[in-house]
């Protein structure tokens, strides 16, 4: 699994004992030196010999084809704990930020933790790294409640700032490394992550695994670039935030992105049964999500209406298409429906927002349950504020994670009814 998720060039593999100082001789470069000498003292207090020796089946290294250190996750697999996975600590040069590296080493983790009959990871940050709780947070953790409220600002660390981090105040739990040492607690379920057939893991003795004999649930997500997560860079998007914050229930899930850029209702409507089906196996609990609209209220630049005002696909026609779609996969298996969500051009919103009251009402007529998110995310200004930090249309992480937690009830409730 890492090997296909990393970027091209690179390598990963279990760490090793002499692997300790490599690792540490990097930590100073990529913290650009934050902490000065008691920073650097703080670091490698952290990484001490005894992580390469004796956790080495749950954490690995990964390397550039030159051999230098890329990249490190060291995690446990928690003795006192038998439900508990522990992420220790976590770097990626700053090269590679942003490339998908930490994600891929997480999802790894996962993996390899569910194998091993763990039902949740956990991990900490300082409150001062907001980066970190924007990442975190996207991976499908929450914050554990804490004692204590604090604020967080621009600053990473004591670096710069980067988009799509939080603002405001978070809980955290005082003194939880130490007098002064405050600290935010993560927690994610994990949600059955299949095991990986290009793991380099040695099972451990004490690691008991048995065959899963929970639901095999498959899920499609057919729409747009909303549904395909375009602009999140943490590639997840909020069908990815869905699956990573799925309760762990015995549910063996998988999921299918089929989103593609631009497409209105008509396109998804004609590709819908080619894409879908042969992903839905006879014998498997398989369901479809719909998300698509916006597309179809967009007036492009070089329409020649009167006016210039056409949608790519008027509304009574969007309209009629939803309804087609809905009944033909509705006769076959389960389907819940995602409203369209708004964006910055107010002319555009109105014909979303008409869009999301007739989808709705169609999927009422149809007994099709229906998630409108138009409302909700339009009252919200980190919502618009995603959307202008990234590229005016598509949100950032923040507003995907929006998302996310508004479909997050009736997802899980869709989850739960009975199977065609």
């Amino acid at each position: 699994m890492i090997k296909e998720d990393l970027p091209g060039g690179l390598v990963a593999r279990r760490p090793r004992a002499d692997d300790q100082p490599r690792v540490l001789a990097v930590l100073d470069d990529w913290w650009a030196g934050f902490g000065g000498d008691a920073g650097s003292l703080q670091r490698s207090r952290l990484l001490p010999r005894l992580f390469f020796e004796h956790f080495t089946a749950s954490s690995y290294l990964v390397e550039h084809a030159d051999g230098t250190v890329a990249a490190f996750l060291i995690g446990l697999l928690s003795p006192s704990q038998p439900d508990v996975a522990y992420i220790h600590f976590v770097g990626v040069d700053p090269a590679l930020r942003r490339h998908g590296v930490a994600a891929a080493l997480y999802r790894q983790f996962f993996a390899d933790a569910a194998r091993y009959g763990r039902r949740q990871v956990r991990c900490i940050t300082s409150p001062g790294n907001t980066t970190s709780l924007a990442f975190h947070t996207a991976l499908g953790f929450r914050v554990e409640p804490g004692d204590i409220t604090v604020d967080i600002s621009d600053a990473v660390d004591g670096r710069t700032s980067e988009p799509d981090i939080p603002h405001g105040r978070v809980t955290a739990h005082r003194d939880h490394d130490g007098p002064g040492l405050h600290r935010i607690v993560f927690t994610r379920p994990l949600n059955g992550e299949p095991p990986t057939t290009t793991s380099t893991t040695s099972r451990p003795a004490s690691a008991p695994v048995g065959p899963h004999t929970g639901r095999d649930v498959r899920v499609c997500f057919l729409g747009d670039s909303f549904t395909a997560g375009v602009g999140d860079p943490t590639r997840l998007g909020w069908v990815g935030r869905l699956a990573a914050a799925t309760d762990p229930d015995g549910t063996y899930l998988t999921t299918y992105n089929l989103g593609i850029r631009r497409e209105t209702s008509t396109q998804i409507h004609a590709r819908w049964k080619s894409e879908c089906l042969p992903r839905l196996p006879a014998g498997t609990d398989n369901r479809l999500v719909l998300s698509f609209g916006v597309n179809d209220t967009t007036v492009d630049d070089d329409d020649t209406t009167v006016g210039g005002q056409r949608p790519r696909v008027p509304l009574e026609e969007s309209v009629a298409t939803a309804r087609t779609l809905l009944t033909e996969a509705g006769g076959l298996l389960p389907v819940l429906m995602v409203g369209p969500p708004p964006g910055l051009d107010e002319a555009r919103n109105s014909r979303i927002r008409a869009l999301d009251v007739r989808y709705a009402a169609v999927c009422g007529t149809l007994d099709v349950p229906y998630v409108s998110v138009f409302d909700a995310l339009a009252a919200r200004p980190a919502w618009a504020a995603s959307l202008a930090a990234g590229d005016g249309v598509h949100p950032g992480a923040v507003g995907y994670q929006l998302l996310a937690d508004l479909v997050r009830g009736p997802w899980c409730s869709f989850l739960n009814t009975n199977g065609s």
